[in-house]
C-alpha cells in the first residue's frame, strides 16, 4: 500500500438526542392525552388556577386535588421535564458531553433528585405547620405549589421538544429562565397568600419562605457545582 494514501477511520455517531429522550416525550404526551380524555375540565381549571384566585378556590370547593390522579399525572410531567432541562443544562454549562454515568442513568438520577427535593420540602412544610399550627396557610401554599408546577411542566413540553430536535441551546437557556421565573412567581404568590391571613406574622412568613424556597435552592446549586 502506498504511504501517500491517507486512511480515514470512521468515528461513531453520537446523537444530540439519545433514543431514550423519544420515549420520555412519548410518555409525557400519553399522560397529557389521558388528562384530556379523563378530566379535561379539571385539567383546564388547574392550569388557570396558577394565575387566578377564583379558580384556586374552585379547586378547593370541588375536592382535595392532592388525592386526585390528575395531580400525580401533572407532577410526573413536571418532574420529567425539569429533570430533562437540568440534564441538557449540565451539558451546555459544564460541557459534559460524556460522563462516567450512562446518559439515561444520569437522567433517572436527576428525576429522583427532583422528586426527592420536593418530597423533602413537603415534609418540612408539614412539620412546620404542626409546630407553628399553620395548617391553613400550609394547605393553601401546597396547593399553590401544585398548580404552579403543573402549569410549568406543561409549558416546558413544547419548549423541550423544539430545543432537543432543533438542537437549540438558547431554548434550553429559555427553559432554565422559565423555571427561574416561575419559582420567583411561586414565592411572590405564596407571600400574598400569607399576608391575606389575618394575624399572621410577617416575620414568620419571611422566615417560612426563606426556609422553604431560598435555602433549598442554594443547597441544590452547591451540590451541582461541587459534583461538576
Amino acid at each position: 500500500m502506498s504511504p501517500d494514501i491517507l486512511i480515514i477511520q470512521p468515528t461513531p455517531l453520537i446523537p444530540y438526542q439519545p433514543d431514550w429522550v423519544f420515549w420520555v416525550f412519548l410518555m409525557i404526551f400519553l399522560i397529557l392525552a389521558w388528562t384530556q380524555i379523563s378530566n379535561a375540565q379539571r385539567f383546564r381549571t388547574v392550569l388557570s388556577a396558577t394565575f387566578t384566585t377564583r379558580h384556586l378556590h374552585q379547586i378547593v370547593r370541588e375536592g382535595n386535588l392532592f388525592n386526585e390522579r390528575i395531580s400525580i399525572a401533572l407532577s410526573l410531567i413536571y418532574v420529567s421535564t425539569v429533570a430533562m432541562v437540568i440534564y441538557y443544562a449540565i451539558q451546555l454549562i459544564f460541557h459534559q458531553t460524556t460522563s462516567s454515568i450512562p446518559q439515561f442513568q444520569l437522567y433517572l438520577l436527576l428525576t429522583l433528585a427532583v422528586t426527592g427535593f420536593w418530597a423533602f420540602k413537603i415534609l418540612i412544610m408539614n412539620l412546620l405547620s404542626v409546630i407553628f399550627k399553620t395548617d391553613s396557610i400550609n394547605n393553601e401554599y401546597k396547593l399553590n405549589i401544585l398548580v404552579t408546577i403543573a402549569f410549568l411542566g406543561v409549558l416546558l413540553v413544547p419548549v423541550l421538544v423544539f430545543a432537543v430536535y432543533m438542537r437549540s441551546s438558547w431554548l434550553i437557556y429559555f427553559a432554565i429562565g422559565l423555571i427561574g421565573c416561575f419559582s420567583l412567581f411561586r414565592v411572590i404568590k405564596g407571600f400574598f397568600i400569607g399576608i391575606s391571613l389575618t394575624g399572621f406574622s410577617y416575620f414568620f412568613l419571611f422566615v417560612y419562605l426563606c426556609t422553604l424556597e431560598i435555602l433549598p435552592l442554594l443547597v441544590a446549586a452547591k451540590l451541582i457545582l461541587d459534583y461538576f
